[in-house]
């Protein structure tokens, strides 16, 4: 019997088994593939036979409102979504070819530590000799911009480095940007060593439930044998916690990246050293082998090795 990479290589695999198979995830129906796809129900159905048949497990299981991914189908899928999208973008650049004026585009994910900080200055240096290259920056959470890099939907995630790594990405680490907290100039708590829990009796301004990093701020929180603050707001966005922040005498936990250089706000020193300091470039794969993502790689390393030293000052 033939090995499942033996039955998927053979030739039975087509593109519409890919596109059937991202469209039943998206759906969660076999009728709501149908229509997406613009065919019928029994051809759904036939086609998703036949890919079982080549990969030989269930790809989706029934239940009462439509159908689910079993386990093999979750692994299949997500590399499914990845060729997909890896051959819309030999489409894009074979039409630019074909065009006579490439336009590149590289999508860049980032979060709050990167992109209001690093990002615009390696962006900057980067349009300085690359004018024609489109960069397209995508602000998610940190399980969010991971998903969508291993499904091949961005070039690179310029962010914190996860705690748990994955085999199939490159890490090049950059700085230290820990997370500290953050008052406003002139807050009763900046002007002494006041203990932890003392200021929990103040608003909070704090990450969404859905950040990785809320959970490792209340990991914090917990470790000082404290829970979670009554008056709180979440924010994930330093367009609005900022102004909250100098308007009233609130917390915040914020990277030291945004604090160093604003007159207006004062970091304690209180670090929350359960979340990761490190900040840098992750890629799917091994080497870099496209010159254009190459050259922006190299920009925003180069603006990281200045504040890793920024850092270094900041931390004394």
């Amino acid at each position: 019997m033939a090995s499942i990479v033996g039955r998927l290589l053979d030739g039975r695999l087509r593109m519409r088994h890919l596109l059937l198979m991202q469209a039943v995830a998206e759906h969660g129906s076999l009728s709501g593939a149908a229509s997406a796809l613009s065919v019928t129900q029994p051809h759904v159905t036939r086609t998703l036979q036949e890919l079982e048949a080549a990969v030989g497990s269930p790809m989706f299981e029934r239940h009462s409102k439509g159908v689910r991914l079993t386990p093999e189908g979750e692994i299949f899928v997500r590399y499914a979504v990845s060729v997909i999208n890896t051959l819309k973008l030999a489409g894009e650049r074979l039409e630019e070819h074909a065009s006579g004026a490439p336009t590149r585009v590289v999508r860049v994910g980032v979060n709050l530590a990167t992109v209001h900080a690093l990002l615009p200055e390696a962006i900057l240096r980067f349009k300085e000799r690359s004018p024609l290259v489109t960069i397209s920056l995508v602000e998610e959470y940190q399980g969010a911009l991971g998903s969508m890099l291993e499904r091949n939907e961005l070039d690179m995630i310029v962010a914190r480095i996860p705690s748990e790594r994955s085999a199939e990405n490159q890490y090049l680490r950059l700085y230290d940007d820990p997370l500290v907290l953050v008052v406003r100039a002139g807050h009763p708590a900046a002007e002494g060593d006041v203990p932890l829990r003392d200021l929990m009796g103040y608003p909070w301004i704090l990450p969404a439930y859905t950040s990785v990093f809320r959970n490792e701020i209340d990991a914090f929180l917990l470790a000082q044998g404290l829970g979670q603050p009554r008056d709180l707001i979440e924010s994930s966005t330093i367009t609005a916690t900022r102004p909250i922040l100098c308007r009233i005498d609130a917390m915040a936990v914020l990277p030291m990246s945004l604090v160093v250089g604003d007159p207006d706000l004062v970091a304690l020193p209180v670090e929350a050293d359960t979340v990761p300091r490190a900040i840098g470039v992750t890629i799917r794969g091994g080497e870099v082998r496209d010159p254009v993502l190459e050259d922006f790689i190299a920009c925003v390393a180069s603006v990281g090795r200045e504040f890793e030293g920024l850092s270094r000052n900041a931390h004394g």
